[in-house]
């Protein structure tokens, strides 16, 4: 049992869309916005998310990507090759406690990350996914998630979001059509997201839960 840092339920919590901030993106009131929040890293899966958005043809969307990385020049470059960098919103340089308002914009977050990863002449093998803490916050804030099944993400997910096979963007792709055509779908996973977090990832019910440990040490 160890302690970790919970979601600051004061900071991230649900408010309607930024209309100064759809404007300045040109995010259109039928856009349904595809998040990430993050380092621009191959162990990410960026490319296999970028991937499964090329192939969504029934909706209109926009991807939201909130962070910086040496993968960025990457996925600039296999987004226009697909036909998809005018859906691109690139976002740097945002401080912690100014995320809220961009998690908001989103009509969902996916955190796409694989253990092992192949394009062109990257490969990165044994890494996992330790927890992902910007899927708390997007379950804080009502946001549905979307996770693959690498490392703990399953596991802080639980079943308030969808979780696809790491690196298959056919399958992620699939998830992002769900939400897309089943509303009701999206609002309920943001529901449960939102009490998962209550009662397990904010800081008062890590230390409660902390302390119940402690409690049954000295018992």
């Amino acid at each position: 049992v160890m302690p970790q840092l919970g979601v600051d339920e004061t900071l991230f919590y649900r408010t309607s869309k930024d209309a100064d901030l759809s404007r300045k993106f040109g995010i259109q009131p039928t856009d349904f916005v595809v998040g990430y929040v993050g380092r621009f890293v191959e162990e990410k899966g960026l490319l296999t998310l970028a991937a499964a958005l090329a192939g969504l043809k029934k909706h209109p969307w926009k991807w939201l990507l909130v962070g910086q990385g040496k993968l960025r020049s990457q996925i600039a470059e296999k987004s226009l090759e697909w036909g998809i960098s005018d859906k691109i919103i690139w976002v740097e340089s945002v401080s912690h406690e100014d995320v809220p308002p961009y998690i908001n914009l989103m009509d969902c977050l996916v955190l796409p990350s694989q253990t092992s990863y192949k394009f062109k002449t990257l490969t990165t093998v044994g890494w996992k996914e330790q927890f992902g803490h910007v899927l708390i916050e997007a379950m804080a804030c009502k946001i549905p998630v979307i996770g693959s099944d690498c490392g703990e993400i399953p596991h802080v997910i639980g079943d308030a979001g969808l979780i696809f096979p790491e690196g298959n963007a056919e399958k992620l792709r699939e998830c992002l059509d769900e939400l897309m055509e089943r509303p009701e779908l999206a609002a309920d996973l943001g529901d449960r997201g939102y009490n998962r977090v209550m009662n397990n990832y904010t800081n008062k019910a890590l230390a409660e839960h902390l302390l119940e440990f402690y409690k049954e040490l000295f018992a």
